[in-house]
């Protein structure tokens, strides 16, 4: 599907949610890809949005949640010319603090995503952590 036609379908809001339990990371994997492919963009890109939304997912089961019971929620919806996944968990961020030359093992989850996305921004609350993906079709 082009961006010519693809304005032709409208893409439609959807989201899924899971416990915080990464034996169902495959399953936020799989509707993530699901969705960029409707959304029209190339395996690659598909593979890409799939990267992030894993590792944004993985971080909200690890770092975002108190219990293997606490939600998980992935909403998906379209922008003009773009794809929005917001992932939301019930933690509350509290970002890492290093010594200037440590390369921790972990703590570079946002940098990675940024590098994958063409945008990533974090609401940090205090019900919760809501961190907002960017994917523009070319």
């Amino acid at each position: 599907m082009t961006s010519s036609n693809r304005s032709a379908v409208a893409f439609r809001r959807r989201e899924h949610s899971i416990c915080a339990d990464l034996a169902r990371l495959k399953e936020a994997r799989d509707f993530a890809e699901r969705a960029a492919m409707e959304f029209g963009f190339p395996s690659g890109v598909c593979y890409q949005v799939k990267l992030a939304l894993s590792e944004a997912v993985t971080n909200a089961i690890q770092h975002g949640s108190g219990s293997p019971d606490d939600p998980v929620r992935i909403l998906v919806t379209e922008e003009p010319g773009t794809l929005v996944f917001e992932v939301v968990d019930t933690g509350r961020f509290v970002p890492r603090v290093s010594r200037r030359g440590d390369l921790p093992e972990s703590g570079r989850g946002l940098e990675f995503m940024r590098l994958m996305m063409d945008g990533v921004e974090l609401y940090p609350g205090n019900d919760g952590t809501r961190l907002r993906l960017v994917k523009r079709l070319q």
